[in-house]
């Protein structure tokens, strides 16, 4: 099985770089399935210990890299343009691993860093990427929702890779149809964890070729059909629980300013879209839409993704005037 059997693909990749506020707002009119993608700059695991032997290095010796490229996705479709410019915002878990790599906490006072408190004002500026998913992606999807990246790279090594582009991928060893669904699950989720998920390749925004793409760049998801780079401007989000108790009391030590917004549990987070790629099959330059168009010589493209919750999927389809 090769990557062409996994991915959907137009039959031909052209892509229209949009270049206004209106233009990236209409890419999320319909709400789309998203994958959400970072691109950080992280501790290594053994910066400590590299630490440790810096005294003893030797001139001469290789650099020893202090810091890993991480790169991270996740799905989200709890998400809306807020205006015409292409600003929007989205709701996300305070718990997730995104959310971590999203956003950053600036104490309140030195008392609040040195003592570890979660008091803290969520600070904005970080950069991350969207990419739209078609019909035919949905277990990409599911297993990209299917397990956190704090706990594994969800990207294929360049091995387990290589083998996909050569047609030997199969089942993670050991799949039995006699298995129960529960531990199908979790057979699946040990597989990912030791070699990531099958089909899910990083590329540059606005190309589908990953042999173009530098390991520090911010990118999209190959087989999807728009990529935004994105800015978040403002983050809001739940406050500590003393900080919660203090209000509730009316004392006058309480800080305000860190009023929940959604709910004790989720960040609300308020992005603006910097820059976008989407594919030509799916763009109406006429009016501005984000539907499929097939072209001259395309019977037909596959729709894009929306959700409808409990792991199912609708699709975005042209109008019956377009057909």
């Amino acid at each position: 099985m090769t990557l062409e059997c996994i991915l959907p693909k137009p039959s031909k990749t052209e892509w229209i770089h949009l270049q206004s506020g209106k233009a990236f707002s209409r890419l999320l009119y319909t709400n789309p399935v998203c994958f959400l993608a970072t691109s950080s700059s992280q501790p290594s695991q053994s910066a400590d210990r590299d630490s440790d032997r810096k005294e003893s290095t030797k001139k001469n010796d290789p650099k020893i890299p202090h810091n890993d490229i991480k790169r991270n996705v996740m799905v989200l479709s709890w998400l809306t343009a807020s205006n015409n410019n292409g600003r929007f915002l989205f709701s996300i878990h305070k718990t997730r691993y995104s959310a971590q790599l999203l956003t950053r906490r600036r104490a309140l006072d030195e008392s609040d860093e040195s003592s570890g408190s979660s008091n803290g004002i969520y600070e904005a500026g970080n950069e991350f990427s969207l990419s739209v998913p078609v019909k035919g992606m949905e277990e990409i999807v599911k297993d990209v929702g299917s397990i956190s990246g704090r706990d594994c790279s969800k990207f294929q090594s360049d091995a387990t890779t290589s083998l996909v582009k050569e047609g030997c991928a199969h089942q993670p060893q050991g799949m039995s149809d006699n298995l129960s669904n529960r531990q199908r699950k979790k057979q699946k989720k040990d597989s990912i964890k030791r070699n990531g998920i099958l089909g899910l390749v990083p590329v540059p925004l606005g190309s589908d070729d990953e042999a173009s793409l530098e390991e520090s760049d911010l990118f999209a998801i190959k087989g999807t059909i728009a990529h935004l780079r994105c800015r978040v401007y403002a983050l809001l989000g739940p406050q500590s629980s003393d900080n919660h108790d203090a209000i509730n009391k009316n004392d006058s030590s309480a800080n305000t300013s860190m009023q929940p917004v959604a709910d004790e549990d989720h960040l609300l987070i308020m992005a603006e879209v910097v820059d976008a790629y989407v594919h030509s099959s799916y763009w109406d330059s006429n009016k501005l839409l984000f539907r499929p168009m097939p072209k001259a010589g395309e019977q037909t493209v596959p729709p894009y993704l929306t959700f409808f919750g409990s792991q199912t999927f609708g699709y975005v389809v042209p109008s019956y005037e377009d057909m």
